[in-house]
C-alpha cells in the first residue's frame, strides 16, 4: 500500500503528465492557427470563380472548411512548428517543475523500487486487464501473448507499479512516451495497456523484428539503431529473453 508521501509524489507526477498533454495540445492548436493563416493568404492569390457568389454563406463555409483542414493538417505537424515549440517549452517546463519550492526544506527521498506481487487470477483488476489486453490486441494487431509477456516482465501485473526511473503502470510507460501516445492517466489500466500496445506495435513495424522491438521498448529505439540490433546491455538482453519466455506460457 502506498503511504502518504509516495501517494503525493505519484499524484504530482500524474499532474505533470496532464500538464504536458495540455502543452502538446496547445502547440498543436498554434500550428493549426498558423496553417489557417497560411491557407487564407494562399486563397487570396487564386482568381475568384465568377460562378461562386461572394456572400455571407460562402464566407462562413470557407471559414469552417479552412479551420477543419488546418486542424487535420496540424495533427501530423507538417511544418514541425508544433513539435519544435513543444520540445522547447517542455524543457523549460521540466526545469521549472524540478526547482525546489523551498530551499530550506530537506530533499524528499524518492520511493524505492519494490518487487510487485502478481495479481490473483480471479481478481477484479485482473479481469479488467484481460479485457483490455484482448481489445488492444485486436486494435493494434499485436499478439495477446506478447502483451501478457511484456506486462509480466515489466510490472508483474501490478497497475500501480512505479520504477526508480519513473516508468509507470502495467506496461511501465515513461511519462514523456505516454504523452506522445495520448495516454492521459498512466494508472488507468485500459489506457496504460492501450498506450503500451500502440507503442510496441509501432516498434515492431519500425524494426520488423520482435527481438529488436522488445529491446527498443526496454532500452529505447536510439540504442537499437546505434548497435544495429539488441544493445549489449545485460538488463536489455535479459528482458528480451524473459518476455519471449513468458510468451510461451499459458495465460
Amino acid at each position: 500500500m502506498l503511504n502518504r508521501v509516495n501517494y503525493i509524489s505519484l499524484k504530482n507526477r500524474v499532474k505533470d503528465i496532464e500538464n504536458m498533454y495540455k502543452l502538446k495540445e496547445a502547440c498543436r492548436q498554434f500550428e493549426a492557427l498558423f496553417i489557417s493563416q497560411l491557407l487564407n493568404e494562399m486563397e487570396k492569390t487564386i482568381p475568384k470563380d465568377p460562378i461562386v457568389k461572394d456572400n455571407a454563406e460562402n464566407s462562413i463555409y470557407r471559414f469552417f472548411y479552412i479551420n477543419a483542414l488546418s486542424n487535420k493538417m496540424a495533427e501530423d505537424s507538417p511544418f514541425s512548428i508544433g513539435k519544435t515549440l513543444f520540445n522547447s517549452l517542455k524543457e523549460y517546463f521540466t526545469y521549472k517543475s524540478n526547482l525546489p519550492k523551498n530551499i530550506n526544506k530537506k530533499p524528499i527521498k524518492l520511493p524505492v523500487e519494490k518487487k510487485f506481487k502478481t495479481l490473483p487470477k480471479g481478481d477484479v483488476k485482473m479481469k479488467i486487464i484481460e479485457k483490455a489486453i484482448d481489445d488492444a490486441s485486436k486494435r493494434f494487431h499485436v499478439s495477446k501473448k506478447l502483451l501478457y509477456g511484456i506486462i509480466e516482465a515489466e510490472s508483474s501485473f501490478n497497475p500501480y507499479a512505479v520504477s526508480k526511473a519513473g516508468a509507470v503502470g502495467l506496461m511501465q510507460l515513461m511519462p514523456q512516451t505516454a504523452i506522445e501516445l495520448g495516454v492521459k492517466d498512466l494508472f488507468n489500466i485500459r489506457e496504460n495497456i492501450m498506450g503500451g500496445a500502440k507503442y510496441i506495435a509501432k516498434l515492431i513495424k519500425e524494426f520488423k523484428d520482435y527481438k529488436k522491438a522488445l529491446a527498443a521498448y526496454n532500452a529505447g529505439p536510439s540504442n537499437v539503431k546505434k548497435y544495429h540490433g539488441v544493445p549489449p546491455f545485460k538488463e536489455t538482453k535479459n528482458y528480451v529473453k524473459k518476455v519471449l519466455a513468458y510468451v510461451g506460457k499459458n495465460y
